[in-house]
């Protein structure tokens, strides 16, 4: 472990922007008690995310958004997955492109990050140069337009 602290003394904004500023790649850890996220960094700038009390699932999503039909998610449900991942498996039945797939993973990671951006207790930890699992797609979103929504929305609903 590279770095640790107290997010109610660091809160979230900050330790991404640190991590933003050094240009690090690894593993964020984080943990507010009833929940935990894990966000990757390649050179500064978020390349997966991830929370352990997901409100919704990659295929729920891709079903409530009409990417794809329930039908559609069902039938891949189905089949024995080996340790795949549901969007893997939806390429491979013909049901998602790369490009969908994608967009879909980099709307679930922003709403990771504007979660964890909520929190204000609990801990993190980072590791440099780890980085996600072999399968996972990784993306690269700029992280000043993540804090930039992520402080928006938590100004919105303080205000609200």
């Amino acid at each position: 472990m590279d770095l640790e602290g107290n997010l109610s003394i660091f809160e979230p904004a900050v330790v991404f922007q640190m991590l933003n500023i050094a240009q690090v790649t690894g593993e964020l850890m984080l943990d507010e008690g009833r929940n935990s996220a894990r966000v990757f960094f390649d050179r500064g700038d978020v390349t997966y995310a991830e929370i352990s009390h997901r409100p919704v699932r990659l295929g729920e999503w891709l079903v409530s958004r009409g990417v794809i039909t329930q039908r559609q998610l069902d039938r891949v449900l189905v089949r024995d997955r080996r340790n795949r991942r549901i969007g893997a498996l939806l390429i491979e039945d013909g049901v998602l492109d790369e490009a969908g797939l994608r967009e879909a993973l980099e709307e679930q990671v922003k709403e990771v990050i504007y979660e964890v951006v909520r929190w204000r207790k609990g801990w993190f930890r980072f590791h440099t140069g780890r980085r996600p699992r072999t399968g996972e797609i990784a993306i690269n979103i700029p992280l000043d337009h993540l804090m930039l929504e992520g402080l928006k929305r938590l100004d919105e609903e303080s205000s609200g």
